[in-house]
């Protein structure tokens, strides 16, 4: 019996000792598997930062290009200009428009052209003193005294509604190409000459008809602006104008 129960005590004990080790291996596995998870959450939230500081990066980067783009200007004549953001879209009913974070207290006044690095947008209509309003070209009020760079043939240049501008007014004989610049004429008392307008980009003939159908892609992309400049010239008027120079 002795000798049974001797054999019985060092299972027992065998047994003991290897549920003790399993417990062990166990709680050793958790604190593993805890160390690995805390790992895990603090390389999300670092990979989280990294992936937040990239992208402000990035759009630091891109702001600085569009800055850089901003400032492509005509190299005759030297202007002086105002920079300026967009902030919102103007709510006047019938014209399409948008509001700048600078105003009178930044020396701007109506009728100053607004533009940038890849052409022109439009001009001033209203100021306050910290905020001003610019009438885009995809305005059914806008109109634009306008040339064909290469016949130097003069037009002008509106909108009826479409993704595209009219450039009215070139005779049938013109020729006109595909892709040719159209700028502004300096024809006007608001806009100086030889800024981007767009490319020409359909033209239809009619026998019947004294001008050609003439249709001009902007140069500007409206849908994507936040950085402008305003143009300081002496064509520019405090005084109210009409929406036709």
């Amino acid at each position: 019996m002795n000798y049974n129960d001797a054999r019985s005590l060092h299972g027992i004990r065998s047994a003991s000792l290897q549920f003790v080790e399993l417990f062990a291996d166990i709680r050793h596995d958790i604190s593993i598997w805890k160390d690995y998870q805390n790992e895990a959450n603090r390389l999300r939230t670092e990979n989280a930062l990294l992936k937040l500081t990239r992208q402000r990066l990035q759009e630091a980067l891109l702001q600085q290009r569009r800055l850089q783009d901003l400032v492509k200007l005509p190299e005759e004549p030297k202007y002086d200009f105002i920079a300026g953001q967009v902030i919102g879209f103007g709510i006047e009913h019938g014209v399409r428009s948008l509001i700048l974070n600078v105003g009178k207290a930044d020396s701007i006044a109506e009728n100053m052209p607004v533009i940038n690095g890849d052409g022109l947008i439009g001009r001033i209509i209203s100021v306050t003193d910290g905020q001003s309003i610019t009438q885009v070209l995809m305005d059914h009020n806008s109109l634009v005294s306008a040339r064909l760079q290469r016949s130097r043939e003069s037009g002008t240049i509106s909108w009826a509604g479409n993704s595209w501008l009219n450039l009215l007014y070139i005779s049938r004989d013109v020729p006109v190409l595909l892709g040719e610049e159209v700028v502004t004429s300096g024809l006007s008392e608001i806009y100086p000459p030889n800024l981007i307008i767009g490319y020409v980009s359909h033209i239809e003939q009619n026998e019947y008809d004294l001008f050609k159908d003439v249709r001009v892609n902007p140069a500007v992309n409206f849908k994507a602006l936040e950085e402008v400049l305003i143009l300081k010239t002496s064509k520019a008027r405090i005084a109210e104008q009409t929406s036709g120079e």
